[in-house]
Parts: C-alpha cells; sequence; structure tokens
C-alpha cells in the first residue's frame, strides 16, 4: 500500500478518503485516520508533515520550526527562505499547489 496512505501522526492507521479528515501542508494531502490525528497534526505540521516542496523555488526541504511560513486559505506553506515567502504572498493564487481530493 501506498505510503501516503498511513495517517502520519500514527502511522499503524490507514487515512480516511473523507474530506474532513484531511489536511494540507504546501499544498500536499495528509489523510487521518481520525480527527483526533488531524488535529494533532494541525498544530504542529513541522513535526509531521516531512519533505516538503518550496512552491515558488521548486526546491525541496524538511521545514523546521523557525523555517519561514504563511498562512493559505487551503493550510500553511513552508518555505526555504523569506524571498520566496514574499514572492508568494504577492500573488499567492499563482504560486499555490492545487491538488485534488
Amino acid at each position: 500500500m501506498s505510503r501516503t496512505l498511513w495517517d502520519p501522526v500514527d502511522p499503524r492507521q490507514v487515512g480516511s478518503l473523507d474530506r474532513k479528515l484531511h489536511a494540507r501542508v504546501n499544498g500536499e494531502i495528509y489523510r487521518f485516520s481520525r480527527a483526533e490525528t488531524r488535529d494533532r497534526f494541525r498544530r504542529d505540521p513541522v513535526r509531521w508533515c516531512g519533505i516538503l516542496r518550496d512552491p515558488v523555488s521548486g526546491q525541496r526541504f524538511t521545514p523546521e520550526r523557525r523555517s519561514p511560513r504563511l498562512e493559505a486559505k487551503d493550510g500553511p506553506y513552508f518555505f526555504v527562505s523569506d524571498s520566496t515567502r514574499e514572492v508568494f504572498r504577492l500573488d499567492p493564487e499563482h504560486w499555490a499547489i492545487h491538488r485534488p481530493d
């Protein structure tokens, strides 16, 4: 089974296809087995999300608590630098990563 189907907070459980149990970070969809693990993920996404792609530079990186961050309508975005965060902030619809649920 694909690794993306496992709940990132409780990897012994399979994540749900129910949209209510999804969260997004940098446009990537994370699936959870229950609301408690989804809420735990949302409180500290850096702890659970793993490798991300900066939507502006395309660089892959593992975010840290001090990584530049911006809240978008579909969830948080993390960046490799303040400059890529600023480019995203000026035109978020252009740079946002849109993936169907």
